[in-house]
């Protein structure tokens, strides 16, 4: 700990990384989109085509389709945390600048009676709240190196609060704890790794139980959610919905797309697939399709007010961002929608390499889903609209987006 210059480049590697990580979802959907991709981008594609590193890049909760289970969608509402962080972040900041721009030394009013370092888990937890909303495999593991991180800087600037204050830092340590009260940390890391020796080895040790332990409940998170995504199995199709509907509705709506020949030709084609069905207006089709949600000619003189949505499709900025936020919300444990026609999304499965040999679920990880085909049927009358064929990319793309 007695190595300040060693903790400060540990803290700016891994800060820069985690924010190229949290600030994706920030930029994805604003007019930044195509910078930060331009810089962001290539370090995703090349994990998404290495089958070894292919699974850091899968999303291991529910992002794109809804779930109607109460651990999912209670997991879901906790993703306010990063907004509730955040804001307590910033109030715990202003006893702190007080006390320093006033010279009363160590800070030990507001939630720094209690908390030696409430900024640090304030941070925490709008961290994890950001995890819940964006949460990649690559940004749980820069999540739980954060707060390694955190612990360090905070050793690291006690150590040098010591120095400054000597005496009444260690009186102020003594009656508040460091992160949580009753610093339960503390008595856990002494109790499971208290015998290793050194403390530097016993920390690493830690950290790589923690991180263990983070990915194994996340993978353990990702099959949970594979299993209760409203979904059927149609001969060697996968059929997934968007939002939770009846089997039979699913079965009806694949039913109805096999009647077109380019259906037919790219199921004959393509042995390996996977079919999203969902509103043909979906706030979230972009991660699926390139440029957004598509509208045929027919589609649109059928309904004339969606070339209006598709003609400004890029608008809004940051207004746009917090409005599909809004629109994300809303729609947590809900499943009653309302719009003019249903939408298939007939997807490619291939590995890296772009064969599907031994691809034995059109989820598994580390596989590439690209869209080929999308088809439009009218919603009341069951009309087979059209059959368009798309580019193979999303929004952003060929980048790995979220598939559930």
């Amino acid at each position: 700990m007695d190595n300040p210059r060693g903790q400060r480049f540990l803290l700016w590697v891994t800060s820069f990384a985690y924010v190229l990580i949290a600030l994706e979802v920030l930029f994805m959907i604003t007019p930044f989109a195509l910078y930060f991709y331009g810089v962001y981008g290539p370090i995703l594609e090349w994990l998404s085509i290495h089958k070894a590193t292919a699974w850091t890049t899968e999303f291991f909760l529910p992002h794109m389709v809804f779930v109607d289970d109460a651990l999912l969608n209670g997991i879901a509402y906790m993703q306010a945390l990063f907004v509730i962080g955040m804001v307590l972040f910033l109030l715990a900041a202003v006893p702190l600048y007080f006390g320093r721009l006033t010279g009363r030394g160590v800070v030990s009013f507001g939630p720094y009676a209690k908390l030696r370092h409430p900024q640090y888990l304030f941070l925490a937890l709008s961290g994890f709240g950001l995890l819940l909303y964006w949460p990649r495999f690559i940004v749980l593991i820069f999540f739980v190196t954060m707060l390694f991180v955190y612990y360090l800087l905070a050793r690291n600037e006690e150590w040098r609060m010591k120095r400054e204050q000597p005496g009444r830092y260690e009186q102020y340590m003594q009656h508040t704890s460091m992160f949580l009260p009753g610093e339960p940390g503390r008595f856990l890391f002494k109790m499971l790794f208290g015998w290793v020796g050194p403390r530097w080895l016993g920390l690493l040790v830690c950290y790589f139980v923690v991180m263990a332990a983070a990915l194994s409940t996340a993978w353990g998170l990702r099959a949970y959610t594979l299993e209760r995504i409203p979904q059927i199995r149609v001969a060697k199709t996968q059929v997934v919905s968007v939002y939770p509907r009846p089997d039979d509705e699913l079965k009806e709506l694949f039913s109805i797309a096999q009647q077109s020949a380019k259906v037919q030709a790219f199921l004959a084609d393509n042995p390996k697939r996977l079919v999203y069905i969902m509103p043909g207006d979906f706030f979230l089709t972009g991660l699926i399709l390139q440029e957004g949600p598509r509208y045929s000619e027919h589609v649109l003189k059928r309904y004339p007010h969606l070339r209006e949505i598709s003609k400004n499709r890029h608008s809004g900025g940051v207004v746009k961002f917090f409005r599909l936020g809004y629109k994300f919300f809303k729609t947590i444990g809900t499943t009653r929608r309302v719009y003019d026609y249903e939408r298939l999304v007939f997807v490619e499965i291939l590995w890296p390499d772009g064969t599907n040999d031994h691809v034995h679920k059109p989820m598994e990880m580390g596989v590439r889903r690209l869209p080929g085909l999308v088809v439009d049927i009218d919603a009341e009358t069951k009309e087979l609209l059209s059959v368009e064929t798309v580019s193979g990319n999303n929004a952003w793309g060929r980048l790995p987006m979220p598939n559930i």
